[in-house]
C-alpha cells in the first residue's frame, strides 16, 4: 500500500480500502476524475445500439417522427447517461456529436458521401 492512504475501520474489525475505480448506477467512476475511459464506453455502447437498430432507422416506411422518438429515447439515454457530472475534453465532444450525427443521419437515409453538415 502506498504512503498516505488510509485504511477506514468499520465497527473496528473491517477494513475498508481505497480503491481507484468503482462502479456507480452502471458508470465508472475514476480516482483521478478523468472521464474518458467513461465516454469512450458510452460511444462505444451507443454504436452497438445503433447498429442493432440500423434496419428500423433506414426504414423508409417507418416516419421521421417515429425515429426521432427512437433516436430520443434509446440512443440518447444510452450516449448520456451520467453525463451530468462529466468534465468533457473538447475531443471527447465531438466523439459525442459525431456518434449523434451518424444516428440521425441514418434515420434520414442519407449517406455519409452526401456530406450532410451540422449546425451548432
Amino acid at each position: 500500500m502506498a504512503e498516505g492512504e488510509e485504511i477506514l475501520k468499520f465497527d473496528g474489525a473491517e477494513e475498508i480500502k481505497p480503491c481507484t475505480e468503482c462502479t456507480y448506477l452502471g458508470a465508472k467512476i475514476y480516482q483521478s476524475g478523468d472521464n474518458t475511459i467513461e465516454i469512450k464506453h458510452r460511444i462505444s455502447q451507443t454504436r452497438k445500439a445503433i447498429n442493432a437498430l440500423n434496419s428500423i432507422l433506414w426504414h423508409k416506411n417507418i416516419t421521421k417522427n417515429r425515429k426521432l422518438y427512437i433516436y430520443l429515447t434509446i440512443i440518447q439515454s444510452i450516449l448520456v447517461y451520467g453525463a451530468e457530472v462529466w468534465q468533457i475534453p473538447t475531443r471527447e465532444i465531438n466523439k459525442i456529436l459525431s456518434t449523434e450525427m451518424d444516428v440521425l443521419r441514418r434515420s434520414a437515409r442519407k449517406s455519409r458521401l452526401e456530406r450532410i453538415k451540422m449546425n451548432i
